[in-house]
């Protein structure tokens, strides 16, 4: 396969790329084997670890000249990004990190509450031993994620979340719930980062599937209502102009 253009590392002028914020200068060029799926996966780790800031604007050609891509590759790893709700385009003036408000906190964290409490009632009042099984399966994929430093950590745990919804058995609340699930991402990216491995972010995650296993519908609904609070919280108080410290730049890890 020929893929002159994508491997075409031009030097980058000098002025090019200053209204970028701090973060892509560190960012590195893109291996053979990856192409957009790499940048997309180093741009991701940059924007919910805060090195990128929120609302910054993003260019084609200083993503390309970083990576060592052409501005298709580039232009297809920002519309993955877009797809996960952490990137959006503005016409006529390219592409912007999407900005997380207290506003917003409150918003997915009540609407979560309300979707995923009803959610685990369904699922702990109609739980079988296949969905033991799903549940077990759904929080060790999160292990391994945070064991190996998978950049897929934020995948895996989408995917428990889905399957609790899944679980439900209830197909119109499903429904719904995947309507927001884009938009999840960046509430969850955040709050993941907040917490973090050494937080207890898996524990939390364990707390959530206890009264569940149990068959204890109450416990359940109440356990994620509760969990949602505690994360509404600390995203509030984390995102709050008066609290919240800037946080420095600093290298970004290899894929």
């Amino acid at each position: 396969m020929t893929i002159v253009d994508d491997f075409y590392r031009p030097s980058q002028p000098e002025n090019e790329g200053k209204e970028l914020m701090n973060g892509i200068a560190d960012l590195e060029p893109a291996t053979k084997q990856s192409l957009d799926r790499v940048a997309a996966n180093r741009l991701r780790d940059a924007l919910v670890s805060g090195r990128i800031a929120a609302g910054a604007r993003l260019t084609e050609i200083s993503l390309a000249e970083q990576f060592g891509l052409s501005r298709g590759t580039i232009r297809a790893a920002l519309q993955r990004l877009v797809s996960e709700g952490l990137i959006v385009q503005r016409p006529y003036t390219g592409w912007e990190v999407t900005t997380l408000t207290p506003h917003d906190v409150w918003e997915l964290g009540t609407l979560r509450a309300s979707l995923e409490g009803l959610a685990g009632r369904l699922a702990a009042e109609r739980i079988a031993d296949g969905a033991r099984s799903a549940l077990t399966n759904a929080i060790r994929a999160m292990e391994d994620a945070a064991r190996d430093e998978n950049e897929d950590f934020l995948a895996a745990d989408l995917a428990f979340h889905r399957t609790i919804v899944g679980l439900s058995g209830n197909n119109r609340l499903a429904q719904h719930y995947d309507l927001i699930t884009n938009q999840l991402r960046l509430y969850i990216a955040s709050s993941n980062h907040l917490v973090g491995i050494e937080g207890g972010i898996i524990a939390r995650h364990q707390e959530l599937i206890q009264p569940i296993l149990k068959g204890d519908g109450d416990a359940a609904e109440q356990a994620f209502r509760s969990f949602f609070q505690r994360s509404n919280r600390e995203l509030a108080d984390f995102l709050a102009p008066t609290r919240r410290e800037p946080e420095k730049a600093g290298p970004l890890s290899k894929a």
